[in-house]
Formats: structure tokens, sequence, C-alpha cells
């Protein structure tokens, strides 16, 4: 299969229907296909051809889907940048990754200085914001106004179509390699989750190059649904965003629906266009899953996988989500659903061996949907592919009716005195709290128990609590031993990756410095 093959659909069924919604502009299918083979021409006379890279350093706009459709279209590999990374990650990707193109916006330019005389593979920069490039940058806009449109490559299969960068949250980035046959795996059951149609209107707001946003992209426009686009998430921009272009279909992971859901501008926006959001990329707080279904009043579909499943591999599906539902029905609430469509997924031991439903081990995936593998990292991809099946470094367990539980990272696991303690169990106990906006629980040394549970909690607004009323919450939903042995408050939001998962790294380091090992 080929990933351009969703846009030469678009073309053929909805060339004049709405594409693109990035206020003031608005394209039909018809024009952003035209602008998308132009650039492909633009990218072809740059010097990129079969499994060239083409990397790319901007916010969320039109023109990030362009440069995705025009990489494939001119037979190229498309390599999204973590927008949060500093200029010597930026440096180390993009001459790993061999790119040979980079684009970047306004935004970025300025950190151009910084990769002076540092790139060894990048022969030309485009600049993509707007008004006139910079000295010895191309401008998108004027290259592609003299561009000629060109043949699509027809690149397809098991050709890489992406390296897309892990979030990097469990210590340094590996380049995913991604084939068309990947993500068109993706895209398909993408389709058949959201039961889309022309007139649904996606609101890119996730950062898009990672792919809880890039999930969802190829297949909304394979069935000529339109792309609304804002730079960056911000909850008040969101909100204003979905009631002025009549979203109806959301992505968010965890954080970002508690931001929204506690947004002063919540209640004051019609948001009664949006029938569906996405979930997933992390773990959700039962007691905000509660919040969200009762107050937006739409339907939620959650994904679980990762950057290496392109990324899904179960989904737990909107009849799921009840919340009047008998016992069985409501446990429901807190897994990760069923396999996706093209998915086998398993639960194995220490030795690679399956377990019974209910004990816990590694969550274990294979399918159409399994990465290719670590660009220039072959013993890591051998590692994680072993025996067939991608190895996730999530610990789970599936029930007798073939729901997957997601209990915690394997390396966010804390063992104390002999003890195993999820994170995830003891951070959704936490949740319930009235006065808790976010919680985070990792393992502290501990000269008697080995590792000790400790909590870091930020607060609701206006909101007041103690240590001891925290822990004697936590002892009446919890065993004793799961229970935080301290807590200790920030005053600000937790650190997070550019999607929005919790940085436990972060928060460990002050316990862990001058440690050999970051266990005991």
């Amino acid at each position: 299969m080929q990933v351009t093959q969703t846009l030469r659909r678009a073309l053929t069924l909805y060339s004049d229907q709405i594409a693109v919604l990035d206020d003031p502009l608005q394209m039909t299918y018809r024009q952003f296909g035209d602008r998308v083979m132009r650039l492909a021409g633009v990218l072809r006379n740059l010097g990129i051809g079969d499994d060239d890279k083409v990397a790319i350093l901007m916010l969320n706009g039109h023109r990030y889907l362009e440069l995705f459709y025009a990489t494939f279209w001119a037979g190229g590999v498309a390599v999204p940048l973590n927008i949060r990374l500093a200029p010597p990650e930026l440096i180390f990707q993009l001459n790993e990754s061999e790119a040979k193109v980079l684009v970047v916006d306004d935004t970025f330019s300025l950190m151009l200085p910084a990769f002076e005389g540092k790139l060894h593979t990048v022969r030309h920069v485009v600049f993509a914001g707007p008004g006139n490039p910079p000295e010895r940058l191309l401008g998108y806009e004027q290259v592609l106004a003299d561009a000629d449109g060109i043949d699509d490559a027809g690149r397809g299969g098991d050709d890489v179509a992406g390296i897309f960068y892990t979030g990097g949250t469990t210590g340094r980035a590996k380049g995913v390699m991604l084939t068309h046959d990947n993500i068109m795996a993706n895209a398909q059951n993408t389709i058949m989750a959201d039961h889309g149609s022309p007139r649904d209107v996606y609101l890119h707001c996730a950062p898009m190059f990672h792919l809880a946003d890039c999930s969802g992209t190829f297949g909304l426009t394979m069935i000529g649904a339109k792309h609304a686009f804002i730079p960056y998430f911000e909850p008040g921009k969101v909100l204003e965003a979905v009631e002025r272009y009549r979203v109806s279909l959301l992505l968010a992971i965890p954080t970002m629906i508690n931001m929204l859901l506690n947004h002063p501008d919540f209640k004051k926006r019609d948001l009664s266009s949006v029938r569906k959001v996405s979930y997933g990329a992390a773990p959700i707080p039962l007691a905000l899953l509660r919040q969200a279904l009762a107050e937006l009043k739409c339907e939620f579909i959650q994904g679980y996988g990762m950057t290496e499943l392109s990324p899904l591999c179960s989904m737990l599906p909107p009849e799921d989500h009840k919340l009047d539902g008998t016992p069985e029905e409501l446990k429901r609430l807190r897994s990760a659903g069923i396999p996706i469509y093209t998915a086998e997924v398993r639960v194995v031991d220490e030795d690679d061996k399956p377990l019974p439903p209910g004990e816990v081990g590694e969550i274990c995936a294979r399918g159409p949907m399994v990465m290719k593998g670590y660009w220039k990292q072959p013993e890591a991809t051998a590692q994680a592919l072993r025996g067939g099946w991608m190895h996730t470094g999530d610990a789970g367990y599936i029930d007798t009716d073939g729901y997957l539980y997601l209990v915690d990272r394997t390396k966010d696991m804390i063992v104390t005195g002999g003890e195993n303690v999820y994170s995830v169990e003891v951070e959704a106990a936490l949740h319930e709290h009235p006065a808790v906006f976010e919680a985070a629980v990792i393992g502290v040394p501990d000269d008697q128990w080995g590792e000790a549970v400790h909590a870091v909690v930020f607060l609701k607004p206006g909101k007041q609590t103690t240590d001891e009323e925290l822990m004697h919450h936590c002892h009446a939903l919890v065993a004793n031993y799961k229970c935080p042995k301290s807590i200790s408050f920030s005053s600000a939001e937790l650190p997070k990756s550019p999607v929005g998962k919790i940085l436990k790294r972060e928060l460990r380091k002050p316990f862990w410095e001058g440690r050999e090992r970051n266990i005991n």
C-alpha cells in the first residue's frame, strides 16, 4: 500500500470539498493536491529522490501536512523533529537521519545559528514562515509558486515512509522506521474506529511531529474529512477552535483533557459539534474519565500503543465507555481495550513465555503496524522484535474476555520491601481527591525498603490539602504498602514531554543524584 493513495482517493472523490481550515486560509482538496504535487517537484529539484530524508521542524499548520504528502510523493522519507529538543539533540538527529533538506518555520528559524557548521548532510534549508525568508534560506511559498507538479513516485509497501524519533521519555531517542504499509494499516484501523465521513472536521492540536496526532491524519484524508489546525496545544485556543471550525473529531491525551475540563472557558464555548474524542498515550485516571464523559457528552475511544506500532495495537470502543454499567462493564473503563483489527496482543514473562489471563507481564504485539526497525540500531531492533513480536516495555495483563489492562511501564514499577507497586494505580487513587490536578508517583531511595513510594502533586487552583490528608485518602483506596510514604507539592504543573506525558525521570533526578544505579 502507499500513503499517497489516500490523497489520490481524496482528489478523485472529494476534489471540490474543503480539505484545510487554517485561519484565515481555506483550501479544497484540489488546491491542496496541486500544492503537494508542486512541492514534491521542489523537493526533487533539491535532490530528494527515493529514500532521501526531509526533516521538518515546525509548529502545526497546513504546510506541515503538505510536507508529509509531498515528501512521500517525491519518494522521500519524512523526519518530523521534536519541537522541544535542544539544538545539540536536533543536530544529532539531523545528522543521524542523514537529512538532505530541513524545513523550518519562523519560530524555529531562530535556532539555525546554533546549527551553523554542524550539519553534515543537510544541503538546503527552506523557510516556511510568513514574509520573506532570512538570508541564505529558500522561501517555501516563493519556490512553490514557480514549481511544476510531478507524478507520484509510487513508493509503498515495505519502503520506509518516515523516521519518527521516540519521545525520549525513558532515555536517548531512537529513530523508528515506519513503512507505507505500517502507516496504512494504522489508517485503516482509525477509519473503522471513528466511522468517519467527509462531514468530519479533525483538529490538529497535538504536535504534528508525534504519532499521537499523525495516527489519524492519513485515514482522514482518505475519507475526505477536513483538517483544521492550531499551532500548538493551549486549552483556550483548542476550545475556541472547536467552536469556530465546528470540530467533530478531537484527539487529546489525559493531561490535555484535564486542562480542557478545568479551563475557565470550558463552559462558555459551544462544543456541541464534537461527536468523538480519542485519547491515549498515557493511562487516564478513572475520576478524570468520569468527569470527561459527563461533561463533554460525546463518544470516547481510547487507543493504546507506541511509536513502534504506528502507533496503535488496541482500542477501547465507545460502547465500553459506560458510567452506569454492570461492575464488569465499569471495570473495562480501566482497560486499554481489545486488539485492533490487524493486531495480535499477548502478555509474556521474563522468558517470553505467554502468561495466562490475569497475570502481569510485558505486553507484546505483532501485525502489519509493527515498525520495520530502529534506524541504524540493529541490536536494539533485534531486542525489541525478538521472536517476531514487538516488546513494548509496558507491564499489563489480559482478562478472560480478552481486554488488555495497562499496569505500568516496566521501568516505572517500584519495588519496595520485595513488593511490586505500579505507579498508575497509586496515581489513580490520588486523582480521586478533589484537590489534586496532577500527580506522579515515583520510587525514591530508602535504606530499609530499597525504594519508597513518593508522590509529586500539583493542586487545582484555589484548592488546599496536606500530605497527611492525601496519605489518609490513599489508604482508603489501595493497600498500605502501595500508599505514598512521602508527598511533595509542586508549585507548577509537572514537567511533560511534547505530547503531554509526565516526565518521571525529571522528577526522579533529585532523589537519585550521585548514585550508581537508579534502583536499590
